[in-house]
């Protein structure tokens, strides 16, 4: 009797585990830390008294065990957060490579997970093959009180849910989880919706400029950079060795993204959808198709993976769409995006022309993303995602900065030998959390973001011939390059950059308009709502925001 109940008593430690751990890491008041354990702890209580084969129950609960083990890894990592649509959204648009270098690097969470689950799994099945059940007594003294307490707590539960600021949907695991399973799933079937959806649609856009130069604009996308290391935001290392010695450089010092994830943040670059509205994505095409009404020859080159997410469409919007994984599976350099760029320029010398250039930047495992030869801060080896290598971290993290500065140089050299009117944009799609303080966060990515994930750089390049021309859209970028701004700004900028004219271009949110306007900082959260910084980030993040950006 003694070892069956201990037995009934591991399996309910085991499921109840996570609540107990997000009890402590969430930011709910006493009652909802309380509720938190309680109600599922009555309800996994009630299961496992419905039936003397424990073992097989236990089994049968294996989706639970999964999503609890999920929880816990996501806990490790980004210390708080429940299991997000974002982080269900990425299980399927994050690329095999990405998916084997993080885990690699997350061995002591995955360790924990599985000396916890698989003996758990392992007794059940043994229990289950072996005919071995609990007492009939046992569960018969358990069940009434497993049943009242389940009524119990599902009434509280549902009383405070209607009365205090508590939601189960949100804060109550594993409700919440499934319930952002349900929505992840509502929203890959409108991404898959996607050309069908927005078919029809058309900016109805014309070009404006007047003069008969074209214009040569360039969008480089950047992949996990923080501005904080980067130089031209007053790093302490040499970073940019180049672009701090480029001319006709403006650097914007107060600039931040509207979300923490590349399958949300690039759309918002690529498109009119911000924070405020953000599903109108769904049924709207991308700034590709702006251009090309414009009478801009469009391209979009790619050096990620493509992962049947909205960015692969937008893309493919352009009049030329290159994926360098298509043709070379394995990770390639960011540098070997010049040769079909200069491609590009060279056959269409004389024309209006709109590049884009998706890079995998600083995206982790860091020391991946540089050759040997830009091994500048070492050492850079790092074993596993810990805060005892977190110089190790950071070293191979700045090389991947300086080796995207040597990319932009480039990429402005080449437009620079092109002779005309040419412009780079580049701003990264988010930032990355490094074990920066006392919470150890690490990547990106997180339910609830950080300063370190939505500061990131924002720098625009003009050519001599392009400030010859547009002298006014220069001085509007000078003027505006300390104002507040976010990544919701880059779709109308660039197109007031490339005289772009169509009723949804917003010039209030371009920075190349004398009538950019300051706007509240907003964060698009897991369920596609816009946040105040207040609401979604801790004070330590508010006061790092303040001192760096002051």
């Amino acid at each position: 009797m003694f070892m069956k109940k201990t037995i009934f008593l591991i399996f309910l430690g085991v499921l109840i585990l996570p609540n107990l751990i997000l009890a402590v890491t969430e930011s709910l008041s006493w009652s909802g830390r309380l509720l938190n354990v309680v109600t599922p702890l009555a309800a996994y209580w009630l299961v496992l008294t419905l039936s003397r084969k424990v073992g097989r129950t236990i089994i049968l609960l294996f989706p639970l065990l999964f999503l609890g083990a999920f929880q816990m890894v996501l806990t490790y990592l980004y210390g708080r957060g429940p299991i997000a649509v974002d982080m269900w959204l990425n299980l399927v648009t994050t690329n095999p490579g990405e998916v084997g270098e993080l885990l690699s690097q997350l061995m002591p969470a995955i360790v924990w997970v599985v000396i916890i689950y698989i003996p758990t799994l392992t007794l059940a099945a043994i229990l289950w093959r072996r005919h071995l059940y609990l007492d009939k007594t046992l569960l018969r003294r358990q069940r009434r009180p497993a049943l009242i307490a389940t009524a119990s707590t599902a009434v509280i539960t549902t009383v405070l849910a209607g009365v205090t600021p508590y939601a189960p949907t949100t804060d109550l695991f594993p409700l919440n989880a499934v319930y952002n399973f349900g929505i992840a799933l509502t929203r890959q079937k409108a991404t898959t919706d996607y050309p069908s959806a927005s078919a029809s649609f058309s900016y109805h856009a014309h070009y404006t400029f007047t003069d008969s130069v074209p214009e040569t604009l360039v969008l480089v996308i950047g992949e996990t950079s923080r501005a904080d290391n980067w130089q031209l935001y007053g790093y302490h290392r040499p970073t940019n060795p180049l672009l701090s010695k480029a001319h006709g450089l403006t650097v914007f010092t107060d600039y931040m993204s509207q979300s923490n994830t590349t399958h949300k943040s690039v759309p918002i670059l690529l498109s009119m959808a911000d924070a405020d509205n953000y599903d109108i994505l769904y049924h709207t095409k991308g700034i590709m198709q702006a251009f090309r009404e414009a009478g801009y020859h469009t391209v979009f080159l790619s050096n990620q993976q493509r992962n049947h997410s909205l960015i692969d469409y937008l893309g493919e919007q352009a009049d030329y769409c290159l994926f360098l994984r298509d043709r070379h599976p394995e990770t390639t350099d960011d540098t070997y995006l010049l040769t079909p760029l200069q491609q590009q320029l060279t056959a269409h010398r004389g024309q209006r022309l709109f590049v884009v250039l998706h890079t995998y930047g600083s995206h982790f495992n860091y020391a991946d993303r540089y050759p040997k030869a830009a091994r500048i801060f070492t050492p850079d080896h790092y074993d596993g995602a810990k805060r005892s290598y977190r110089q190790q971290l950071i070293n191979a993290y700045d090389n991947t900065i300086r080796h995207t500065d040597l990319l932009l140089s480039q990429v402005m050299t080449a437009l620079e030998g092109t002779g005309g009117c040419a412009a780079m944009m580049y701003t990264s799609d988010h930032g990355e959390d490094i074990f920066d303080d006392h919470r150890n966060l690490f990547l990106h990515a997180s339910p609830f973001p950080s300063y370190w994930q939505l500061h990131v750089p924002l720098v625009v390049w003009t050519s001599p011939v392009y400030q010859q021309h547009h002298a006014d859209i220069v001085t509007h970028l000078a003027a505006n390059r300390h104002r507040p701004a976010e990544s919701n700004s880059v779709f109308h900028t660039l197109l007031s950059m490339g005289g772009v004219a169509t009723r949804y271009r917003n010039d209030s949110l371009s920075l190349a308009s004398q009538s950019y306007t300051d706007h509240p900082r907003l964060f698009i959260d897991d369920h596609n709502q816009p946040r105040t910084y207040d609401a979604c980030m801790q004070p330590i993040d508010m006061k790092q925001m303040k001192k760096r950006m002051k």
